[in-house]
């Protein structure tokens, strides 16, 4: 009877990228050179895409207890 050697688990990693962050209210994807594109915060906003607590900037200093 012959063995089938085990194979090695490959050793990448797949980094999660984030799918919204200060500029973007959603990511669809990254050029080569590395820059996110999608949805702009202004662009979802002009859309009704945004819901009340949405937004970068979601905490205003009204929200902070001290």
């Amino acid at each position: 009877m012959r063995t089938v050697p085990k194979r090695k688990k490959s050793r990448v990693r797949e980094v999660e990228l984030p799918d919204q962050d200060e500029n973007f209210y959603y990511i669809a994807g990254w050029t080569e050179g590395g820059f996110p594109f999608g949805v702009t915060w202004e662009e979802a906003e002009e859309q009704g895409l945004l819901e009340e607590e949405d937004g970068p900037a979601a905490t205003s200093d009204e929200d902070l207890p001290f």
